[in-house]
C-alpha cells in the first residue's frame, strides 16, 4: 500500500473576462485608507481571497482526499467509489501596505489562511505571513524556487503533480534589473528533512543544519521565461557520527500567448535531493533513502515535466488541459513504499457566472508505479463553486 501524501494583445472582452477569472488571486476589498501625509504617502488595509466549495467523486481509493496526489493511489489498486465535499481550499488574506504618491508600495505586511487543519479538520491553517520592505522580504510565502505564474485556472488543490511549488519561511532579496528582468536570492528554512529511514534502524535521526539557498531569474511579464536553482542539505546522525549529503536542483518554466485567447505553459525540473520542493512529495521521504547495507543515505534524483494549455472559448467560458510526468531515480532500498514514477492529466470547463462567481467541472486522471513495478491509476470528477472577494 502506498503512503498517504499530503505577446498577442487580448481584445477588450477577453481582457475583462481574464481579469475576472484571476479574481481569486488578485481581487481585493479595501477596508480603510489613512489620509495622505505632506508627501502624498498613505497606508491602506485590504482583504482578499475566495470562498470555494469542492464536490469530488473518486472511482479508486487514494490516500489524498482534497487534491489529486498520484503517489497516494493505493497499491494494490482498490476500485472503490467515494464522494467528498470540502470547503478547505477557501482562502482569506489580510494586508497592510504603504502607498506613495507615485503608486509604489515600498512596505507591506500580509497574512493569509486556508482551512486545511491537522488530521482532516477545517481548522484555520497559516499559508502566508510576511513583511516586505523595498527589495527585502522576510516571513513565510512561496519559495523563491517556485513559480506561482505556472499555474493556470484550475481548481484541484494540487494540480500538476510535477510542479515545483512550496511555501517556506525565508529571507529574500529581489532586484528589478529592468521592466522585463527580475533577479532574486533567498535563504529558506529547510523544514523537516525529507528522508526515508527504515524502522529497523531507529538509531539514525534526521536533522536540519543549514538553510536552503535559492536563486531565480525571470525575463518577461505576460510572456515570460524563468530559471531557478536550489541547494539544500540532507543531514542525519546517530549517537556516534553525523553526515551531510548535498541536494541540488534546477527548474525552467515559461508562458507564451499563442493568440488573443490561448496560452501555453511549460515547466521542467531535475536534480538530486531536492524533492521537498515538489508539490506532492514534500516531506514524504524522497530527498534521500538510508541504505542499511552501506550504513549511509543516498540522495534520490527526480525529473519532472509538465505542459499546460489554456483557452478562452468566449468571454465567460474557458478551459484548461494539462499533463504532468515525474520519475524518481535509483532506489537503493526496495520495498520501502516509495514511487518510481507518477503522472496526472486533467481537463476542465469553467463558466464565469458573474463578476465574482465561477462554476467549474474538472476531470483528473492519475497513474503511479512503485519501485517493484506495481501500477495503479485513479480518476476523479470535481465540481466547484468559487466566490471571490472584490
Amino acid at each position: 500500500m502506498t503512503r498517504k501524501i499530503k505577446n498577442a494583445q487580448i481584445v477588450p472582452t477577453f481582457t475583462i473576462a481574464l481579469a475576472l477569472f484571476q479574481a481569486r488571486t488578485y481581487a481585493q476589498i479595501t477596508i480603510a485608507n489613512t489620509e495622505p501625509d505632506s508627501t502624498g504617502r498613505k497606508w491602506s488595509v485590504y482583504l482578499q481571497g475566495f470562498l470555494q466549495t469542492d464536490m469530488m467523486l473518486d472511482f479508486q481509493e487514494m490516500g489524498s482526499k482534497d487534491g489529486i496526489v498520484a503517489p497516494s493511489i493505493v497499491i494494490p489498486q482498490r476500485n472503490s467509489r467515494s464522494g467528498y465535499i470540502s470547503i478547505k481550499q477557501s482562502q482569506i488574506g489580510l494586508g497592510l501596505k504603504e502607498i506613495e504618491s507615485n503608486g509604489d508600495s515600498p512596505a507591506s505586511v500580509y497574512a493569509e489562511i486556508d482551512f486545511y487543519g491537522p488530521d482532516g479538520t477545517t481548522n484555520p491553517r497559516l499559508r502566508h505571513a510576511y513583511v516586505q520592505w523595498k527589495k527585502w522580504l522576510i516571513g513565510q510565502t512561496w519559495s523563491n524556487f517556485s513559480d506561482v505564474e505556472i499555474f493556470p485556472n484550475i481548481f484541484d488543490f494540487n494540480g500538476a503533480n510535477g510542479a515545483m511549488f512550496l511555501r517556506s519561511v525565508q529571507l529574500r532579496y529581489t532586484e528589478q534589473l529592468s521592466d522585463q528582468q527580475v533577479l532574486s536570492f533567498s535563504l529558506e528554512d529547510p523544514g523537516t528533512v525529507s528522508m526515508t529511514i527504515p524502522d529497523s534502524h531507529p538509531e539514525w535521526k534526521r536533522k536540519n543544519m543549514m538553510p536552503v539557498l535559492t536563486a531565480s531569474y525571470c525575463h518577461g511579464t505576460k510572456d515570460y521565461i524563468k530559471i531557478a536553482g536550489v541547494l539544500s542539505s540532507v543531514d542525519y546522525e546517530n549517537s556516534d557520527e553525523s553526515h551531510t549529503k548535498l541536494g541540488f536542483g534546477g527548474v525552467l518554466s515559461l508562458r507564451k500567448y499563442i493568440n488573443s485567447n490561448t496560452n501555453i505553459r511549460l515547466q521542467t525540473s531535475f536534480g538530486k535531493g531536492y524533492a521537498r520542493n515538489n508539490i506532492v512529495l514534500s516531506g514524504e521521504g524522497y530527498d534521500a533513502v538510508f541504505d542499511p547495507q552501506r550504513n549511509r543515505a543516498e540522495t534520490l534524483s527526480l525529473f519532472n515535466i509538465l505542459g499546460i494549455w489554456e483557452h478562452w472559448w468566449a468571454p465567460q467560458w474557458s478551459s484548461v488541459a494539462y499533463y504532468s510526468y515525474s520519475q524518481v531515480g535509483s532506489n537503493p532500498v526496495p520495498g520501502n513504499g516509495l514511487m518510481k514514477r507518477f503522472q496526472n492529466a486533467a481537463i476542465n470547463i469553467i463558466y464565469q457566472a458573474g463578476k465574482n462567481l465561477r462554476l467549474d467541472v474538472e476531470g483528473n486522471y492519475a497513474r503511479t508505479q512503485n519501485a517493484e513495478g506495481i501500477k495503479g491509476d485513479a480518476f476523479r470528477l470535481q465540481f466547484t463553486t468559487s466566490y471571490s472577494f472584490r
